[in-house]
């Protein structure tokens, strides 16, 4: 009977070693890549840049963005986005820092842009430095923005001849 005991607890524990390495090793490739944030990144640019009545399509449901101490629902976003007459335009991050897990990330950034617009009175650049924060979550199987922080540490508006 002794013996009967010890392979029963042998081969349970054996079981349950497997079963864990398995766990690891299944979500380890689950887990958020750095890449498919630095890709929704881009992404989130692109159509802020571009096309922003696709926006709607990178976030959740309740997605919100505190924008230069305003908080700002999609639509609303998206609404503010549209107020200007944005010519051409230019970024660029540094100092991203990227942490992940497996249905979530959170990015960190520096964030420099600069905005060619048409005013009333002519044609101006928006220069901005912003420090910036983003939780992203998985949903349906896609990585999408949550929630997006966006502070200005520096502005300036240079006409354009």
């Amino acid at each position: 009977m002794k013996h009967i005991f010890n392979f029963k607890f042998g081969f349970f524990f054996f079981v349950g070693i497997v079963l864990g390495m398995l766990y690891v090793l299944i979500s380890e490739t689950n887990k958020v890549s750095e890449t498919d944030v630095e890709e929704k990144l881009d992404e989130i640019f692109q159509i802020v840049d571009n096309d922003v009545d696709r926006f709607s399509e990178i976030v959740t449901d309740d997605f919100f963005i505190f924008e230069n101490s305003k908080r700002y629902s999609t639509d609303e976003f998206i609404d503010f986005v549209k107020s200007f007459d944005i010519i051409e335009s230019k970024r660029e991050f540094k100092n991203t820092k990227i942490d992940t897990d497996f249905n979530s990330a959170h990015v960190s950034l520096e964030h420099h842009g600069e905005f060619d617009i048409n005013t009333p009175d002519g044609k101006v650049r928006l220069i901005f430095d912003w420090l910036e924060s983003a939780y992203l979550v998985e949903k349906d199987d896609e990585l999408k923005f949550k929630f997006y922080f966006s502070e200005a540490i520096f502005d300036t508006i240079v006409p354009i001849n």
